[in-house]
């Protein structure tokens, strides 16, 4: 078994009690340590910490802060640090699994922004780095930092992409489509776009995926972007779809929805050194092995545990939701239901092979539209896959200098 290693440049750092962060912190609490366990060498003892958990329907409460961009920190009414620094500490440090919302005024975005780049060239970070990065809404007057996803998180969009794309190019081909045609569909990952229409001209957003239409002379046009809320509350993620429908103009969004319960904490204990790292994670490796084979193969997607913590929580619901630009209501695929898989999983999530293209251009291709094929139990079996990662991850984090 190969050990994964985080990425991210710079360690994370505590941040103050009154963030307001939508995803669940990776910080040890400052606990004296237990002491050694001797028929195992040093390792780590843990003990479990509380977890929480969050309905999909919450709305998480931001308040509207005034900032200046002097260097010492600046209070808000409640005495604690602004939003402001609370997302110049984040851009710093990255510290995974954290996202915060807060309003801002465009012109204080801006110097936001500028600051932020200072630091990106002050440390010599490349622009092609994902993560952390910064969006804005203009509409709903939001600012946004997202710092390094967890393995769940991003494969959910990088292996959707592909399987959305490679089921449209199939049809098109099986249908005499011209090669033109279907080489102008492909896909732009994470890539940062800026809002076109309405009052979402000032924002800027990256998606967790895309796929574009690119003719060959023309100009490239999102067609669809896929969103992933991994623990993050439901009315957030719909914000970023009304970025991409309402403010791009794209046909088709399609959100991801995964639920983690109860939430990932670390244990209260501080982490003991490990002497060899990688053969300790050799050994969380075949201690997962026969509960997570035993789960998966009988639809359940349960907590991984490991030296009595949970590294990963249930996978308590998992469901894609399509929203259309002409539409209201969006079209739901449940996948997961209480961690158990779904007895009838889709075989199709909604999507069209006219919704790769644009009208003008499928009309001229004269073929005929229909609904794409999807296979939802290779999906399902990618998302167990990501939950044992994730568990590897935070556990290599912990025991890591």
């Amino acid at each position: 078994m190969s050990v994964l290693w985080i990425g991210g440049y710079e360690s994370a750092t505590k941040l103050d009690a009154t963030l307001v962060v939508k995803q669940g912190s990776t910080t040890t609490q400052n606990s004296p340590s237990d002491q050694s366990d001797v028929d195992r060498g040093k390792r780590p003892k843990l003990d479990s910490s509380p977890d929480f958990s969050r309905s999909p329907t919450d709305v998480s409460s931001t308040t509207s802060v005034t900032v200046s961009m002097d260097k010492s920190p600046q209070k808000d009414e409640r005495g604690g640090h602004s939003d402001y620094d609370a997302a110049l500490n984040l851009l710093r440090s990255n510290p995974p699994e954290q996202r915060l919302d807060f309003h801002l005024p465009y012109s204080q975005y801006l110097k936001l922004e500028e600051c932020w780049s200072k630091i990106r060239m002050a440390r010599n970070i490349s622009e092609d780095q994902k993560y952390p990065y910064l969006a804005y809404d203009s509409a709903t007057v939001i600012a946004t930092v997202v710092t390094l996803p967890r393995a769940l998180h991003e494969r959910a969009a990088v292996e959707l992409t592909p399987m959305i794309l490679d089921s449209a190019k199939k049809y098109l081909y099986s249908h005499g489509a011209d090669a033109s045609l279907v080489r102008s569909i492909g896909a732009a990952g994470s890539t940062t776009f800026n809002g076109v229409y309405r009052s979402y001209s000032r924002s800027k957003k990256q998606a967790d995926g895309t796929v574009l239409y690119t003719p060959f002379g023309g100009l490239s046009k999102v067609m669809i972007a896929i969103e992933v809320g991994y623990s993050q509350d439901y009315t957030a993620l719909c914000r970023n779809k009304d970025q991409w429908v309402e403010g791009q103009l794209v046909k088709v969004c399609v959100l991801v929805y995964l639920d983690e319960s109860p939430r990932f904490r670390n244990p209260r204990t501080l982490n003991e050194s490990v002497g060899d790292v990688s053969a300790e994670m050799e050994e969380m490796g075949r201690s997962m092995a026969e509960s997570v084979i035993r789960d998966y193969s009988r639809g359940y997607y349960g907590s991984i545990e490991y030296r009595g913590h949970k590294w990963v929580g249930d996978l308590n619901e998992a469901f894609i939701e399509v929203w259309r630009a002409n539409k209201r209501q969006p079209i739901r695929y449940q996948l997961l239901q209480n961690a158990w898989s779904c007895n009838r999983l889709p075989k199709t999530i909604g999507l069209k092979v006219s919704d790769f293209v644009p009208d003008e251009d499928f009309k001229a291709a004269n073929i005929p539209d229909s609904s794409l094929s999807f296979d939802a139990i290779l999906y399902v079996d990618i998302l167990g896959r990501s939950m044992q990662a994730t568990a590897q991850q935070r556990y290599l984090e912990f025991i890591s200098p």
